[in-house]
């Protein structure tokens, strides 16, 4: 049980909240949702280097989606802490759905898409991608779960491994920040959030896109 001297010794839930690694096409400008891309050679150190950084964390848990691009790195990660670990895998902890967008370039979706793209720009938050989702059916999609996970885990640490676009949700839901301005958020690849949640579900985010792979 982990507890914080500087909030009346309350108990908290620490969260190593990661996005994954790269992804093959990523380099590129290409994006992915719901598509299950593997990791790019760069990806695949940037696991590593997520799996050295965890090695000395003592976590109570391991949660993912059941993308491999999160799902390999949970498995890793858990493995380390304990080889019969295996990560918690939930499908609607998955990136948001970009339906006719996925597996498109910014410059493709720039130059096929233009009137979409302005309309989604204008209404960041409720535009709905063609066949996909919108940023506000992700928050209702993932934002339950999170608290799933914080109230199954007091006291305790627990690994995340996200996506961008979830991510983003989520530390904008903790920071009462309005939707429409996730994008002030970066996610890098590869990157941590390490997240304090206190027992009266007050959120404290010490680390925001830390590079701890690099």
């Amino acid at each position: 049980m982990i507890r914080s001297n500087l909030f009346r010794k309350q108990i908290f839930t620490r969260l190593y909240l990661w996005r994954h690694p790269e992804v093959r096409g990523g380099a590129d400008g290409v994006v992915f949702g719901h598509t299950d891309v593997a990791l790019s050679r760069t990806g695949t150190k940037q696991l590593k280097g997520i799996v050295d950084y965890m090695k000395g964390k003592k976590v109570g848990a391991v949660y993912c989606s059941d993308l491999q691009r999160s799902l390999l790195v949970a498995e890793a990660v858990g493995k380390v802490q304990d080889p019969r670990r295996k990560p918690m895998s939930r499908q609607d902890l998955r990136e948001l759905s970009l339906g006719d967008w996925e597996g498109l370039s910014y410059k493709t979706l720039e130059k096929e898409y233009p009137e979409e793209m302005e309309a989604r720009w204008k209404d960041l938050a409720g535009y709905r991608i063609p066949g996909g989702e919108s940023l506000e059916d992700l928050a209702e999609r993932i934002i339950p779960v999170f608290q799933d996970i914080i109230r199954e885990n007091q006291g305790r640490e627990v690994c995340v491994i996200g996506h961008a676009g979830v991510n983003r949700v989520f530390l904008a839901k903790l920071l009462g920040m309005p939707m429409d301005r996730i994008f002030r958020l970066d996610q890098e690849y590869a990157c941590l959030n390490l997240i304090d949640v206190f027992e009266d579900g007050i959120p404290l985010v010490r680390t925001l896109n830390y590079r701890a792979t690099d």
